[in-house]
């Protein structure tokens, strides 16, 4: 994926990434051609490559860009807590429930997850005092089941931001489970 600073590469993937997206609205995922993206994006099919890999590498851009998760963006201390991770994933999946239920329809919520991987994984304060091998069994643990509830969430669920935040701290904290 391009990650240079050219003004009109940069604004070429922009319009790759909207025209997916708008292509995604109407037909399915797997339905959708390269050819069509660069036909609705209004680039060559030269362009595109030279900017993308694949249409998931315009998905992961978008997650990056757009809809990314950040964790620990608003803790304010070297560590992340269990609280303010599950506060900031609920109100992050509900303010992109949209984007997320177009992932669900065209089942590759799985970009979700590594996106997710991604963000832990450079959060400085994400499991800092851990190794390395540690820190990423942490990262796809936690990815694995965030974007599981992101799945569940954008499927069919009506729970309030509150009821979601409290869900997730209890999954994650053991409490959910208690009685196994």
């Amino acid at each position: 994926m391009y990650q240079g600073t050219n003004k009109t590469a940069l604004c070429s993937q922009k319009q790759i990434a909207q025209a997916l997206v708008r292509l995604m609205k109407d037909t399915p995922y797997p339905a959708i051609s390269i050819s069509a993206v660069c036909k609705s994006a209004g680039v060559s099919r030269q362009t595109f490559y030279s900017l993308f890999e694949s249409k998931e590498n315009i998905i992961l851009y978008i997650l990056g860009k757009n809809h990314g998760f950040t964790p620990g963006q608003s803790c304010c201390g070297p560590a992340l807590s269990l609280s303010g991770l599950s506060r900031e994933y609920s109100c992050y999946i509900a303010d992109r429930r949209e984007f997320l239920e177009l992932l669900v329809k065209n089942d590759i919520i799985y970009l979700l997850h590594d996106s997710l991987y991604r963000s832990f994984i450079s959060c400085p304060h994400f499991l800092s005092d851990l190794p390395e091998q540690k820190r990423c069994f942490g990262a796809e643990f936690l990815s694995g089941g965030l974007s599981g509830i992101a799945r569940i969430y954008a499927e069919n669920s009506s729970v309030t931001t509150k009821e979601l935040e409290s869900t997730i701290a209890d999954l994650f904290s053991g409490r959910f489970f208690q009685n196994l």
